[in-house]
């Protein structure tokens, strides 16, 4: 295969289902699997649901009915999804590219959206397509800080950031990033009950605080805190400042490893502000 991000990715995505199950599983890439559900409502955890007032339940059927309209669960489940092993990851993501240039580089989308990020709270969450990679149909997701400047969102990336940092990692992002550089974006909410909508503000300051820290190639390991991909950082925002026995574990599939950006917008917990589609 060439060396280049876009090569690999279109040919891997060319091969048959059986071909590139082949290939991926000879690179140690992990399948990202949707439970044996049949709706996004059968994501919700029985043993909460029995226990969920009346206003949070209808809230979070409504965004299972909300999202059966936005990206009906037939689709959405048939979507193959991959985590590339670390070693793959680097390459893929221009770490390993002999011009720094051929890796992806997220944001060189082809087109704008017209997403109104002015509808964004601190918390929320913000979710991107700029084409179909590997772990899904969202390839990227960041998390709102607050208002319009150049420190108004958080994500972590393995390139160059607004501020010419060269050191991929954790850092702050302006709207206009979100706006300028993808396809399409989503602006997403998270349920916090049990716990109060304070939350989502305790959640895009655990982000803030790990501002620096380095990208984490290594998509298997959720649990790490010394390095962070851009969907980990945003589940771990909520995941580690709410309290042990009220968790908000916005994974859609919490029992494994990883947190993909497609299993932010399945999870229960999260519903759609707005969207430019």
């Amino acid at each position: 295969m060439d060396k280049t991000y876009s090569n690999f990715i279109n040919t891997f995505l060319s091969l048959s289902p059986d071909q590139r199950e082949e290939v991926a599983l000879k690179r140690h890439w992990v399948k990202l699997e949707i439970p044996y559900i049949q709706q996004y409502s059968d994501m919700i955890p029985t043993n909460l649901e029995r226990k969920m007032p009346p206003e949070v339940l209808d809230r979070v059927l409504k965004a299972a009915e909300q999202k059966e309209m936005e990206f009906p669960f037939d689709k959405f489940k048939k979507i193959e999804r991959w985590i590339p092993s670390e070693k793959d990851m680097k390459f893929m993501l221009g770490r390993y590219a002999p011009d720094e240039n051929e890796g992806l580089k997220f944001g060189d989308g082809d087109g704008v959206n017209m997403c109104d990020l002015s509808m964004a709270i601190k918390g929320d969450v913000l979710l991107v397509h700029n084409g179909f990679v590997p772990w899904g149909w969202h390839s990227h997701a960041g998390i709102f800080y607050g208002g319009t400047g150049v420190y108004s969102t958080i994500e972590s990336d393995c390139n160059q950031n607004y501020f010419g940092d060269p050191h991929p990692g954790v850092h702050f992002e302006p709207v206009s990033h979100w706006n300028n550089d993808y396809d399409y974006c989503r602006i997403m909410r998270v349920i916090t009950w049990p716990l109060s909508t304070s939350y989502r503000s305790k959640a895009a300051e655990y982000a803030r605080k790990q501002l620096g820290k380095p990208y984490n190639f290594n998509w298997l390991w959720k649990w790490a805190t010394d390095k962070f991909y851009c969907s980990q950082l945003v589940w771990a925002g909520y995941y580690r400042t709410s309290k042990w026995y009220a968790r908000i574990n916005i994974d859609a599939v919490p029992s494994d490893t990883w947190v993909a950006p497609d299993e932010l917008y399945a999870s229960w917990r999260t519903w759609t502000v707005t969207s430019s589609w």
